[in-house]
């Protein structure tokens, strides 16, 4: 059989082997043809077969984001990002630059990224610096983290938040001394707001989709998890999503995660009705905790910087301990939101109860991010085959490792134990590799980068932030790949790049292999392949 693609390369990186080979791909259709190293192609090759020969490019297959939230992350790839603010005025000047040049001047102005850790003064901001620049129209920033919202008087009018409006449940909204609102929401409050700010029509919701798609087709993204509950219900509309994907626009393999603690019979329906190669709902998702960074996450022992605080119950741990095993039972795979270890220990609780409930089945359930582990537990993981979802380049929450809050909020010695990778993995024999998107930006150069030298962007600490927990070039690289695939029982046909699996492939512009990893950060994908076409090329390699 002749073949309609062949990728060659001397850096083929299979994520089945150890190390990268010589080689070739041959695509035929949507799959793979061959794969085989250091042979001849031409047996392959017909009239209409298209060469493209790579050097030591590296050939590998497409990167799979295990934790995207698609329509924020959407958002973020078109609203003005706030990270590098300095103060909460450079902040609100920034949303100002950018709204002008927005050529609607009625909506909801969005942005996404603001952080008062990372500003001057370090202090939350109010409505009054948004209001200054946006007295009539509704401004709706994200925090840096999602687990909160900074939003304006004109917001405030619209969503009917006054000095009497009660915190919601799980939420708190931030007052001033008279009790009147700031304009800051946290956690569940959050909702408040983004009810309002992020309800779009079919149309707007298209256009945020193809927004991510577009990006993501240059960062080698071929398909994503996409955990869909935030504070004010599902984000993306499943209908939506079946839409562009029987109109063939979807670019992204899509792995639906809605809210684990909603209709769980309605997700079996819809696991029937949406049921593709490139859209499928066979998973939910929810929230345990919050953050360690506003105290929010929930930790076996006090906050070494509030003595007394363990972190606050935001979420209503009793509907989820109970929908877990009705999921399980479903054959319904949970995905856990928990980064303190007492949230943890509640997750695998529960999927342990689910286990002994029901029995094993062929749920493959996942706790993400496990930003801090009790060294009990990592054996209950085990046991459980709980997979370990994680994103590395939250280790490196600030630009120096001086300025990382976690030492000062957790103390040393327990900051020294956090994002525990390698343990994680030598539990649970695999991992599964994501962003968080928007919380960070979704390159996934940053997260391999991240994973394997645990250092902040100043290169400090020297050797690694605690390197027993580093992972190797190619860990990251198969975790990245194969690793999430297998977290969404697609380990058989996505992930790698063997016969028969769809071809998903991606060329990065090195041998990933043969380069310093301070590199790693610069790298680019000069070439993405999804389901056998060409839908990205760089234009300086063509």
């Amino acid at each position: 059989m002749k073949a309609d693609l062949i990728i060659k390369s001397d850096c083929i990186f299979d994520s089945i082997s150890a190390e990268p080979y010589p080689g070739f791909v041959a695509v035929k259709g949507n799959r793979i043809l061959a794969v085989e190293r250091g042979s001849d192609p031409s047996a392959y090759q017909g009239q209409d077969t298209v060469v493209k020969e790579f050097g030591a490019n590296t050939v590998m297959a497409g990167f799979h984001d295990s934790h995207t939230h698609l329509i924020m992350a959407g958002l973020f790839k078109t609203y003005v990002n706030l990270a590098e603010a300095k103060s909460e005025e450079e902040a609100a000047l920034m949303v100002k630059k950018a709204a002008d040049k927005d050529p609607d001047k009625t909506g909801w102005v969005r942005g996404f990224s603001w952080y008062h850790v990372f500003w001057d003064n370090r202090q939350m901001p109010t409505h009054a610096s948004l209001d200054k620049y946006f007295p009539d129209r509704p401004v709706c920033l994200l925090h840096a983290e999602a687990h909160g919202a900074w939003i304006n008087s004109a917001a405030m009018k619209i969503i009917g938040l006054t000095a009497d409006t009660p915190d919601p449940a799980g939420g708190k909204i931030v007052r001033d001394t008279n009790g009147d609102p700031t304009g800051v929401l946290l956690e569940a409050a959050t909702g408040l707001a983004t009810r309002y700010a992020f309800d779009f029509t079919e149309q707007e919701e298209k256009a945020i989709i193809h927004a991510f798609m577009d990006a993501a087709k240059n960062l080698g993204i071929t398909s994503i998890n996409d955990v869909q509950p935030y504070y004010h219900g599902n984000m993306g509309d499943l209908e939506v999503y079946s839409q562009m994907d029987r109109a063939g626009e979807l670019t992204v393999r899509i792995h639906a995660a809605p809210d684990l603690t909603g209709d769980l019979d309605k997700v079996v329906e819809d696991r029937e009705k949406y049921s593709s190669d490139k859209l499928k709902v066979d998973q939910v998702k929810q929230f345990l905790d919050g953050v360690v960074t506003t105290h929010t996450a929930l930790v076996l022992d006090e906050y070494a910087d509030e003595p007394g605080n363990i972190g606050e119950e935001l979420c209503d741990l009793d509907s989820i301990s109970k929908a877990v095993p009705e999921a399980h039972k479903r054959g319904l795979s949970v995905k856990l939101h928990a980064c303190g270890d007492r949230a943890v220990r509640y997750g695998i609780d529960y999927i342990e109860t689910a286990v002994k409930t029901y029995g094993k089945n062929q749920c493959r359930h996942a706790i993400e991010h496990l930003e801090m582990v009790s060294d009990d537990d990592f054996s209950r993981i085990k046991e459980l085959g709980i997979i370990p979802s994680v994103q590395p380049e939250h280790l490196a929450l600030t630009q120096t490792f001086d300025a990382n809050p976690y030492p000062e909020v957790l103390g040393k010695k327990r900051a020294d134990k956090t994002f525990p990778y390698r343990s994680l993995y030598e539990a649970a024999g695999i991992l599964a590799i994501g962003s968080d998107c928007p919380v960070v930006d979704n390159d996934p150069f940053l997260e391999i980068f991240r994973g394997i030298t645990r250092v902040h962007n100043d290169g400090k600490p020297e050797g690694g932030w605690t390197p027993s927990e580093k992972l190797t070039l190619a860990e990251m690289l198969k975790f990245y790949t194969h690793g999430s695939a297998y977290g969404v029982h697609r380990e058989n046909e996505l992930g790698s790049l063997a016969e028969g699996y769809f071809a998903d492939i991606i060329v990065i512009d090195k041998d990933l292999f043969s380069i310093p990893d301070t590199d790693l950060m610069e790298r680019k994908v000069i070439m993405t392949v999804m389901d056998g076409k060409i839908i990205y090329e760089d234009p300086a390699s063509v």
